[in-house]
């Protein structure tokens, strides 16, 4: 009897130790959860011309303004037929970007009811999905192959992860009042090199479309910002050459259509693109079939 007791000691024990080695699944997924920036296909990172292979997923403004650079200043090619404009959510707007109560407001903030569909402004990639109790509560940030970022806060869940590639009109969330609110809303910001712009330049928030085809930006988008820059005469008489605004333009999407015989790893060497991007701009696995006559995305 003394040692079946002394056994079941000993296997009691053992059972606590590897339970205490297991991690537990109570915790917040939302910080616990992520996807190794080693994994991530650099890429597919958006906008390399501006951001380079920057992609912190852990910060708002990132990387730093660089106010040489936006002195110069972006031209954007905002959409064209193949990179389309959806607006987040048709609502009504209830407050403007601009100083509001001894603070300065960064983006528009849209009526909605809670749970109704966020959708995702323009095609990119998610690059923050977080929570901030006492600021923008779930939010959201894409940044977009026409060098802007888009965030979208106080949402009551996101349903994207970061890295995830998305798509113009894809619903990212669904509306709510998460973290520093005081109603149902959606606060919404329109981002160039970690700061937001007025997006009522660019967006005409009565008809839900774009206002223009491209926008120039430069330091004067940003009134909360004081411009620092400092320059010899020798370097300012020579600004029209130097200084021309850096062109973003929309890199053309490549196709390729599916035939008979096809196969991941030959599409891959026949245009040179890792496996694992072609799954990720399709939205698909290395073991999804494939149809005759799809079109995959490969770049």
């Amino acid at each position: 009897m003394r040692r079946k007791l002394e056994k079941f000691c000993k296997l009691s024990i053992a059972f606590l130790a590897i339970t205490l080695a297991l991690p537990s699944f109570s915790q917040d997924t939302s910080s616990t959860y992520r996807i190794q920036y080693p994994d991530f296909d650099e890429d597919i990172v958006p906008a390399q011309i501006i951001y380079g292979n920057s992609w912190d997923p852990d910060h708002v403004d990132s990387p730093a303004y660089n106010a040489e650079h936006m002195s110069w200043g972006f031209l954007i090619m905002l959409a064209d037929s193949n990179f389309p404009y959806c607006h987040p959510i048709k609502g009504r707007v209830t407050s403007h970007y601009g100083w509001r109560k001894s603070r300065w407001h960064k983006g528009i903030d849209i009526s909605l009811d809670i749970g109704d569909p966020v959708c995702a402004a323009f095609d990119g990639v998610v690059r923050m999905q977080r929570y901030n109790a006492g600021g923008f509560g779930n939010y959201i940030v894409i940044r977009h192959e026409n060098g802007l970022e888009t965030l979208y806060a106080h949402l009551s869940e996101a349903i994207v992860e970061r890295n995830q590639i998305v798509s113009a009109g894809d619903t990212i969330g669904f509306g709510g009042s998460t973290g520093r609110s005081t109603g149902p809303h959606l606060h919404f910001e329109v981002r160039i090199m970690g700061q937001a712009f007025d997006p009522a330049r660019i967006i005409d928030f009565t008809n839900y479309k774009l206002a223009v085809p491209q926008a120039y930006i430069n330091h004067t988008w940003f009134p909360y910002i004081k411009h620092k820059v400092q320059r010899s005469t020798d370097e300012l008489s020579s600004a029209k050459t130097q200084g021309k605004p850096v062109v973003v333009n929309i890199a053309p999407k490549k196709y390729h259509k599916v035939k008979k015989g096809d196969t991941l790893y030959a599409i891959s060497k026949k245009y040179n693109v890792p496996v694992n991007t072609i799954c990720k701009l399709n939205k698909m696995t290395r073991n999804s079939p494939l149809s005759i006559g799809k079109n995959l995305r490969i770049n």
